[in-house]
């Protein structure tokens, strides 16, 4: 009786081994199936269907790029120069699309175009981008200016590090009109006084994929539903921060301080400045679509976190009348989806072409009204 329990204890042991050799294998060689494939960690817009328009082997080469920029501690994190590859360039001064040149001449007029990874164009290409698509716009029109827009966007920024880029770098290229187009880290990450670096350090030259996210990649493809839900909550749970009543008030007010002093500072230099706040997912009366929703769910099903978010951005909207008087215009953008019933967004804030062309025919004559009315040789 002891030999046959024994037989069967071997035999258990020896098919969980088999099993779990199997997994081992299968795992293996899903991770060296995506590297060949892809060379590149996924990135969660891909496949999103926003971009239903895109192949998907452009999507990861836009990923590839983005995942493979080097960064740098100047300060605020910014970009390292001379960075170029298939789907970005960041020129020699650091800052993303062609190369111009550090004394303006006497017949351009010089538009930086600041913000975070929307305006950078974090899940774009180099011909997709907002600043870009503007200056496609103002190219076909004969203004008797050369009329530069140029991309100062940086992933993560937020009304700290846009007040210290335009006060310490771009004052530098004799900017004519700087276009703030923020809200969205600030009421999302809501960050204090403090301004820390947290994405990477100062000697960072690259960042690689995780672990984590190889098999979070893996996994997903699978078509089993725990493992989806766990990672999303997984998800949720690192990236929650709690928030009080007076730390909501907080965020806005610094926010609106930030906007204002920026605007003080311009106004000294000579310099115009126009402050957009920014629409996120959510915000205003858009129709979401399938992907849409479930998007939004990732934040509101748990921890009510992006009501909260959309609050604050909502804050900062109605603060827009208090910079009036030192800006030289205001706009709220949160609406300006509400007509459109198709998927627009690729997560809570990052739109696809549709919606970064919507923002650009916005914005467009909004600069060229500005010009007209302050520069009658134009």
């Amino acid at each position: 009786m002891s030999v046959e329990v024994s037989y069967k204890k071997q035999f258990v042991f020896y098919t969980l081994f088999f099993f779990i050799l199997l997994f081992a294998i299968e795992l293996g060689a899903k991770v060296f199936d995506w590297q060949q494939n892809y060379d590149q960690p996924p990135c969660d817009f891909i496949g999103n269907t926003a971009l239903k328009n895109i192949e998907e082997r452009a999507q990861y080469q836009i990923c590839k790029d983005h995942n493979s920029l080097k960064y740098l501690v100047d300060g605020i994190l910014k970009f390292v120069p001379n960075q170029h590859m298939e789907t970005i360039d960041i020129n020699s001064h650091g800052f993303r699309g062609p190369e111009f040149s550090e004394e303006k001449q006497s017949d351009v007029y010089r538009v930086f175009f600041v913000g975070g990874s929307t305006s950078f164009g974090a899940a774009s290409s180099e011909s997709d981008t907002i600043p870009t698509l503007i200056q496609n716009e103002i190219n076909n029109l004969d203004t008797g200016l050369k009329i530069e827009i140029i991309n100062a966007g940086i992933s993560s920024a937020y009304s700290f590090t846009e007040k210290y880029l335009i006060q310490n770098d771009l004052a530098k290229f004799q900017p004519d009109l700087i276009i703030i187009y923020s809200g969205g880290n600030d009421s999302h990450n809501r960050y204090n006084e403090t301004y820390h670096p947290h994405t990477v350090s100062s000697n960072q030259t690259n960042i690689s994929p995780t672990f984590i996210q190889v098999i979070k990649k893996i996994i997903t493809d699978v078509d089993y539903k725990t493992p989806i839900i766990l990672s999303k909550i997984l998800t949720n749970v690192s990236n929650v921060i709690p928030v009080s009543e007076s730390s909501k008030n907080q965020v806005q007010e610094l926010w609106t301080t930030r906007m204002n002093e920026t605007c003080n500072t311009n106004n000294d230099l000579g310099i115009e400045t126009i402050v957009f706040v920014q629409p996120m997912l959510g915000s205003g009366d858009k129709q979401l679509s399938d992907s849409e929703k479930i998007e939004i769910l990732k934040y509101n099903d748990i921890y009510n976190y992006h009501p909260v978010t959309l609050e604050i951005l909502n804050n900062m909207a109605d603060s827009l009348n208090t910079l009036e008087t030192t800006c030289d215009a205001v706009y709220d953008l949160t609406l300006i989806y509400d007509d459109i019933d198709e998927t627009i967004y690729l997560d809570w804030i990052h739109t696809n072409y549709l919606g970064n062309k919507i923002i650009a025919n916005e914005i467009y004559p909004i600069i060229i009204t500005q010009i007209m009315s302050n520069h009658t040789d134009g």
